[in-house]
């Protein structure tokens, strides 16, 4: 009897051995949720470690008795959240790849790196929010009766996975959206100085032409040059011939407007406004004596 005993638990062992063997000894655990914020909103969440107890599945508050330390950059690369006691057992998170668009990457160390779990929370843009994706795979090494954890590990760790993602849109759904840097003023345009135009040499007024000396009376006034006009010749009276006989009249001289010299008469020199050399002028006489008439016949020649 106690033969037969020993012979079914040794097969029953070696049975449970040889399933486990067929087990899988990995897991991936994947849950995803919308954010109705930017990935830019959602970042800081994630990328601090510190903030992780504001919407994740662990927090001190559930594990009495439990220490949590951190150490490494406040955020990004490098961070890292460790954690001992209780229930809660020991293990390590550390941050190894962070960017605000697409999401953070760790490694997870548990149990003193009995088990090791590589973990990703990646941000999709869908509509006006973000898809975030958490995603958890590691392995339970080769024993195989540690193969028969890993549905239930599924199954724990998909539920955790749900609830730090609901903690993580009601957290950062209830938060005021980050302000965006204001854009940039465009630069001022310099003001280019030009520079000043050099300065035109001024053109000489042309003087007025000095009056020809000389010049007579009455003569023509080219264009372009204006000459002086003389000063105004008062009318000449008419000169009566000596001993004219009495019915001769005297020959009046018509008046010159103001301003044009008279027209020279015979036997009157008209004066000009500048003396005339001698040798440039001859002497014109005064007055000519007029003819005198020859008497009629019948009458006395009258006396000189």
């Amino acid at each position: 009897m106690l033969k037969k005993i020993l012979i079914a638990s040794a097969t029953l062992v070696g049975l449970v051995l040889a399933i486990g063997l067929v087990l899988p000894s990995t897991f991936r655990v994947e849950r995803s949720m919308t954010v109705q914020a930017p990935p830019e909103a959602v970042y800081p969440s994630v990328a601090n470690l510190e903030r992780w107890r504001e919407w994740g599945p662990w927090r001190a508050e559930k594990y009495p008795g439990s220490q949590w330390t951190f150490g490494g950059p406040q955020e990004g690369v490098g961070a890292v959240h460790s954690w001992s006691g209780g229930s809660v057992g020991n293990g390590t998170l550390s941050l190894t790849q962070a960017d605000p668009k697409t999401g953070v990457a760790y490694d997870m160390s548990v149990e003193h790196g009995r088990y090791l779990v590589h973990g990703r929370i990646s941000f999709a843009p869908e509509g006006q929010g973000t898809r975030v994706t958490w995603v958890d795979e590691g392995g339970v090494g080769g024993n195989p009766l540690a193969h028969y954890l890993v549905p239930l590990i599924r199954s724990r760790l998909g539920g955790y996975l749900e609830e730090g993602l609901a903690g993580l849109a009601k957290r950062v759904e209830s938060s005021p959206l980050p302000a965006s840097a204001p854009p940039e003023p465009a630069p001022a345009p310099v003001p280019v100085e030009q520079a000043e135009a050099p300065a035109q040499p001024s053109t000489p007024a042309p003087s007025a032409p000095l009056p020809v000396e000389g010049a007579q009376a009455g003569a023509p006034t080219v264009e372009g040059s204006p000459v002086a006009a003389p000063p105004a010749v008062p009318p000449v009276e008419a000169a009566h011939a000596p001993d004219a006989g009495e019915g001769t009249a005297p020959v009046a001289v018509p008046p010159t407007p103001e301003g044009e010299a008279a027209p020279a008469s015979p036997g009157t020199v008209v004066p000009s406004s500048e003396p005339v050399p001698a040798e440039a002028s001859p002497t014109v006489p005064a007055s000519t004596p007029a003819p005198t008439p020859a008497p009629s016949e019948g009458q006395a020649a009258s006396p000189t």
